[in-house]
């Protein structure tokens, strides 16, 4: 065989191509192999995606059964009239809980049927459980659900889901299935938290009186906007008296600088002046602490029954999806969510009343964190869905803030993620009267790091502190001075003139409409007053 050159190189060239060709393939066989051959893959930490997360937060709650068929009762307890605790952890992917009579699930033994699943494959469309028998030799399964979440109908009168779907029994012999009785779950509506917490008609009135609804929002709307505002804006509300401090040296609250002008002043003192007119009404005390999430009902089953029917007033009220603006949905949960509970709301409780840290603020930077971070996510999580008052319907952005018809003037009408409403609820006073014993807390540090360099005072019938080198202005903003602040409540009180009303509303719509301009602002999603700064999910699962 004649060999040349170009024969040679020929040769080394195919096979320096084969070799590294058959190398992938044979990887690529062994990794299919290694897919297809049967063997699970090793254990790893798996965290429920954001389907699962958000289907989880419907099943989340008490239900009431109505079972229909044959069934004169269930093994061990009657066919009517029973509950189901329905349980998931946060970004689990398990179902827990249990049924029994209403009564059983609030005592302290433990109730007859444990309900058992997981969330695996689950959807809206399909949900799987087992019920665990306690008198059972073995705790076997008795009976096992498969339901679905009602989608095709309207929610029930009260706004709340409906499963549908069948049990059947299992022989805990052999382990066949008994026939199919068909089910339909109602799940309890969350109680809002003045249906639990009773404030007296003084109370009441004065703080939905119009003109104190108006003062707060806009109070809080011009500090808020006057860095996004134009300047023609500007000088509409300065020509109102509206602008957020002295002319020309306006203290805006989220703008640059924010924690360097003496804004967080301004927020300390407005609320704790409304703090002062609120207490003498019985206005709800402050917290002592923040409230716990709540309890796991496989652990606590009693606690998880007070939890949702919100006994004290202070429970989390559920999430809610805002479809036109997924962020806003996404920070909603991650506010209410009980690790953000953890990292977050309990740090800032150790923080804001640590000596060490209070010290090395003065009283405006204290503010300003204070309200861009916790003041804000408190309103956010302990918030309900809006709704229109009108007829019940679900406003999950929030009402408009220049829309001030009759309806949302309601004593009803108590929306914690609107200032012109927030008010009204009865959670405000609790965590707004724990940021203000935080004043004290400050106070006492400085007295203990820097003595007689914060000194007590009396402005305008509150406790205050003199300008100095740790308190940054003289003068809080409170608003013009034709409108004073709160209307206080008394037989001979001089309450703002009708033309006064107008000039709020005017001022709002100033601040606050800006649907004639082609701003970023005006491009950006419409969101509540407190939910200017949300939260980010850094590991977000498919939705």
């Amino acid at each position: 065989m004649h060999l040349t050159r170009r024969s040679v190189l020929a040769g080394l060239a195919i096979t320096g191509a084969l070799i590294p060709a058959s190398y992938i393939g044979g990887r690529k066989i062994h990794n299919y192999l290694e897919r297809h051959d049967g063997t699970p893959p090793p254990a790893r930490v798996e965290p429920a995606e954001l389907s699962i997360q958000r289907l989880s937060s419907r099943l989340r709650g008490i239900w009431t059964l109505k079972i229909t068929g044959d069934a004169e009762e269930l093994h061990g307890l009657p066919a009517d009239g029973l509950e189901l605790f329905l349980d998931s952890a946060e970004r689990g992917r398990a179902l827990r809980g249990f049924m029994d009579t209403p009564e059983n699930l609030r005592a302290p033994a433990l109730p007859r049927y444990k309900i058992v699943g997981d969330l695996m494959g689950a959807s809206p469309g399909l949900i799987r459980w087992r019920l665990l028998d306690r008198d059972a030799a073995r705790y076997t399964p008795r009976y096992e659900f498969t339901v679905m979440l009602d989608d095709a109908q309207p929610l029930n009168a009260s706004g709340t889901d409906v499963l549908i779907g069948h049990i059947q029994r299992v022989d805990p012999q052999t382990g066949l299935m008994g026939s199919k009785l068909a089910i339909t779950a109602l799940k309890h509506a969350f109680p809002k938290a003045h249906e639990r917490m009773v404030t007296s008609p003084e109370f009441v009135a004065w703080a939905t009186a119009t003109e104190n609804r108006l003062y707060h929002q806009l109070w809080h709307a011009s500090r808020d906007r006057w860095h996004e505002l134009s300047e023609a804006r500007r000088n509409a509300l300065r020509g109102l008296g509206w602008q957020p401090g002295p002319l020309d040296a306006e203290r805006h609250a989220r703008g640059r600088n924010m924690d360097r002008n003496g804004s967080g002043v301004d927020f300390f003192f407005m609320h704790r002046h409304m703090l002062t007119i609120a207490r003498p009404l019985n206005a709800p005390p402050a917290w002592r602490h923040f409230p716990l999430p709540q309890p796991a009902a496989e652990r606590d089953w009693v606690g998880f029954a007070r939890y949702f029917e919100n006994v004290d007033g202070c429970s989390v009220p559920p999430t809610w999806l805002t479809p036109s603006d997924e962020k806003f949905t996404e920070g909603i949960e991650l506010i209410k969510s009980p690790e953000t509970f953890h990292t977050n709301f309990q740090m800032w409780e150790s923080r804001y009343s640590d000596a060490d840290y209070l010290s090395r603020l003065t009283l405006g930077q204290f503010g300003s964190e204070l309200e861009l971070g916790l003041h804000d996510w408190l309103h956010m999580r302990w918030a309900s869905i809006p709704r229109d008052p009108a007829n019940g319907s679900p406003v999950p952005a929030g009402r408009e803030p220049a829309d001030f018809s009759q309806k949302w003037f309601t004593t009803e009408y108590d929306c914690l993620v609107d200032s012109f409403s927030s008010h009204v609820h009865p959670v405000f006073w609790c965590f707004h009267g724990w940021i203000d014993e935080r004043l004290d807390d400050w106070f006492d540090a400085h007295e203990r790091a820097h003595p007689g360099q914060v000194v007590r005072r009396r402005l305008m019938e509150v406790d205050w502190f003199e300008p100095g080198p740790w308190v940054e202005i003289d003068e809080p903003w409170m608003g013009p001075l034709t409108h004073g602040c709160f209307s206080r409540p008394a037989p001979d009180a001089i309450k703002p003139l009708e033309q006064d009303i107008d000039v709020m509303k005017l001022a709002l719509k100033i601040a606050c409409d800006t649907r004639d301009t082609a701003s970023a602002l005006n491009r950006a999603p419409r969101r509540p007053s407190y939910a200017r700064d949300l939260p980010v999910r850094t590991h977000v699962g498919k939705a």
